[in-house]
């Protein structure tokens, strides 16, 4: 996917994967979910096997940067920085939630475990990543206004990635256009929030020339 996801290659610093996507017409990572549900999906339909899954089952098996990068991205996705039973299935599974298992298989995360090893606990590494942490311990506390913090630093991270100008806007606005046809609200949310770090990289840009 990232090969197709310029945006998020460059926050994965794969700077080389997202000018490979540029030198050529390649569909959007955005697009083909669009029209075919999940990334693996439209390889299996083009008659070629897709990438196998990476296996979680080492503790710590993602780096630091792997799970900064991927703290940015849960947040870029879902509005809000994971819980710990977001990034454990078995701790997910003893409170009775299937759906945070479901989601986190739907995407490629590190474990709780390696948080935990290379950070010290959950709320390190998401200070570390520059967002906003949950308390631990306080359980449905209104985090809206964390939630749009944590928003406003994720478009700002985004927009430090992005090339800025009238190609890139124009490709955010059809990236929303894909999303909301598609009615996915998470890729409705990811694509408002690319299309807000694309107008910030812009204003940006034409802050410094005024």
């Amino acid at each position: 996917m990232l090969d197709w996801d310029p945006a998020r290659a460059r926050r994965r610093d794969q700077a080389w994967r997202a000018e490979r996507f540029e030198e050529g017409l390649w569909p959007t990572a955005t697009l083909v979910r669009y029209h075919f549900k999940q990334f693996n999906t439209a390889i299996e339909r083009a008659g070629l096997p897709p990438r196998r899954a990476p296996s979680r089952l080492a503790a710590n098996l993602a780096g630091p940067d792997a799970i900064l990068g991927a703290l940015v991205e849960w947040t870029r996705r879902y509005g809000d920085v994971p819980a710990m039973a977001d990034w454990d299935p078995h701790r997910a599974r003893r409170l009775g939630q299937h759906w945070r298992i479901a989601r986190y298989r739907d995407g490629d995360w590190p474990s709780a475990r390696s948080v935990a090893h290379h950070f010290g606990s959950f709320t390190n590494a998401v200070v570390e990543a520059g967002l906003v942490h949950r308390d631990r311990g306080v359980h449905y506390v209104d985090r809206r206004p964390e939630r749009a913090a944590n928003r406003v630093r994720i478009a700002h991270a985004i927009a430090e990635a992005r090339r800025p100008g009238v190609d890139d806007l124009a490709e955010s606005l059809r990236g929303l256009a894909a999303a909301r046809r598609a009615e996915d609200p998470i890729s409705i949310h990811v694509a408002l929030l690319d299309l807000a770090a694309s107008a910030l990289a812009w204003a940006q840009i034409c802050g410094t020339e005024s």
